[in-house]
């Protein structure tokens, strides 16, 4: 067995900690084996943030891993036993035990992989330096590639040959500008971005489902614009999104959400990141514009395979975005929360304010008040309804059934937003009473 040396000590905590964790190391060992905490874990333990996922590395093949866990009373699912991957599923949370190995055969999206009791031959085949550092359960540390150097210089390298191991796997391309998004600072690592630019053209056979969670946990991240800008000057995204690249725009929008404004109901999103990215040819402020938008945005999300609902909060902001505007009067302002509901008119607002500013001449202080005015009024907003239905002018005689009923419904709602939802049932009643051929008759 190929050994590491111990390089330092860190403190574990969270659910390093916890009895359950305790009891799968444990089980592992009764059975003859070794475990330890590698990737995310411990490069999160190292930078002392939130431990999330749990990874473990041990050198049992897989089916004695899970033998030994299921002899310990650990529920266990075979998430992967060909790559030599087992969940163990406890209380505390779900632990990824993968057994020690080594790729054979690879052509950059699948591998064929051989168990090995080498340590340092499993780092090896890791892809980032800081991704290969382990840690028993004692907090010992095994960084055989520097990787907390790296780490805490904000610097993201790749092991070994940048080229080997891209061509292992080319999605390492996008985890390479993630982790710089997460965990580095510039300048980019010249070496890995070069390569990753050379092959950039083997991300086309890589499925679009792993692309797009690539790059929402890179937009995820608190300033991805900077990544963004690195991902497109190296020849990475256009490659495979080309419509993407709006990086002023999603400077705004992360300044926006991550710093701005203080204001709980605005986070950092994804998907309205992605939005201030995206470039349309739609034109921008008239009917035909907005239809275009709504198209195109409609078309690009479902390329990218979101869901339904992802894709109809897409497009929506996409197709509403140039039609808000600072000036907007307060009647234009409670019909469009009215049928848009306050998160998607957040959405609109937020992405057109993104626009606006990220042209010149930039937004003045008094613009970015009205803007902010905008964001309260959504805040604000309070559900409302519409006081009548179809039933009601059935059942007063005013129509009978077919699409009449539809006109005055429609005739009643527009009614009720010119005098901001004030009318109540009865007003309402008696204003299409007015309009109906009937009594219009008995009048004369």
């Amino acid at each position: 067995m190929t050994a590491l040396e111990a390089t330092g000590r860190l403190r574990p905590y969270g659910i390093m900690v916890a009895d359950d964790t305790a009891r799968v190391f444990d089980a592992i060992a009764q059975h003859g084996g070794r475990a330890r905490f590698v990737g995310g874990v411990v490069r999160d333990a190292l930078l002392k943030r939130d431990l999330i996922d749990v990874d473990i590395a041990c050198d049992l093949p897989p089916e004695q891993t899970q033998t030994a866990l299921e002899k310990a009373g650990v529920r266990v699912i075979p998430t992967g036993l060909k790559h030599g991957t087992v969940t163990a599923i406890t209380e505390a949370g779900a632990y990824e035990i993968t057994t020690l190995r080594v790729d054979v055969l690879t052509d950059g999206r699948h591998a064929e992989v051989a168990f090995t009791d080498s340590w340092l031959e499993d780092a090896k085949r890791r892809d980032l330096t800081f991704n290969a550092i382990y840690c028993d359960l004692d907090g010992t540390v095994y960084d055989p590639f520097d990787g907390e150097t790296d780490l805490r210089d904000g610097r993201v390298r790749f092991i070994g040959v940048a080229e080997s191991r891209i061509a292992e796997d080319f999605l390492r391309i996008l985890r390479f500008f993630r982790f710089q998004a997460w965990f580095g600072r510039p300048p980019i690592d010249p070496i890995g971005a070069e390569a990753c630019r050379n092959a950039a053209k083997g991300l086309l056979d890589i499925s679009v489902e792993r692309i797009r969670d690539e790059l929402f946990k890179l937009l995820a991240s608190r300033s991805p614009a900077s990544t963004i800008g690195d991902m497109i000057g190296f020849g990475v995204l256009p490659v495979i999104l080309p419509q993407l690249t709006h990086t002023d725009c999603l400077r705004i929008m992360q300044w926006l959400d991550s710093t701005a404004l203080a204001d709980p109901t605005v986070r950092p999103d994804p998907l309205r990141r992605l939005a201030a990215l995206f470039s349309s040819n739609g034109a921008d402020d008239d009917d035909k514009g907005q239809e275009d938008n709504l198209a195109a945005a409609e078309k690009f999300a479902r390329g990218l395979r979101l869901s339904n609902e992802e894709t109809g909060r897409f497009a929506g902001m996409v197709a509403h975005a140039p039609l808000i505007h600072p000036k907007m009067p307060d009647d234009t302002i409670r019909r469009d929360l009215y049928r848009m509901g306050a998160t998607a008119f957040r959405d609109a607002v937020l992405l057109a304010w993104s626009t606006r500013a990220a042209v010149p001449p930039r937004c003045s202080s008094a613009e970015n008040e009205k803007w902010k005015t905008l964001l309260q009024a959504a805040k604000n907003w309070q559900p409302v309804k519409l006081p009548i239905q179809g039933r009601d002018i059935l059942d007063a005689r005013l129509a009978p059934a077919g699409p009449r009923i539809g006109e005055l419904l429609k005739q009643a709602e527009e009614y009720w937003l010119d005098h901001a939802f004030a009318p109540d049932r009865n007003e309402l009643m008696t204003y299409l009473a007015r309009q109906s051929p009937a009594r219009k008759k008995e009048t004369k």
